[in-house]
């Protein structure tokens, strides 16, 4: 399966916060993440954000307490390709303090997406 991640931008629903574009064999496929109206770990980082959270200690336990209650749904083994909404909100969302940092996180732990 050769899988090409495109871009992420924000959504155009009024549910999700971001919509990812991946090209999976030749074809285009969207996938929503992000609830509106909740915190991630990016938007704690944000000054500007309503979820900003000024003390760097909480930022990480909120983080940690996240990542503790997703990761048991997210093994690469039982998702190699990172196709779906809950692997990109982890790795986006919840391990970097922005979102294009996430990018980054997500293409490192699926090595296989662009190659």
């Amino acid at each position: 399966m050769k899988i090409k991640l495109k871009k992420v931008q924000k959504a155009n629903n009024k549910k999700n916060k971001f919509t990812a574009i991946f090209e999976v064999d030749g074809k285009e496929k969207k996938i929503n993440f992000g609830a509106v109206g909740y915190r991630d770990f990016t938007l704690m980082n944000t000054k500007t954000s309503e979820f900003y959270e000024p003390d760097k200690k909480k930022r990480d336990i909120i983080k940690d307490r996240y990542q503790k209650r997703h990761k048991r749904n997210l093994s690469t083994a039982q998702n190699p390709q990172g196709l779906g909404a809950a692997a990109l909100s982890y790795y986006i969302l919840w391990t970097v303090p922005t979102v294009k940092g996430g990018i980054r996180e997500y293409l490192k732990i699926f090595e296989n997406i662009n190659k």
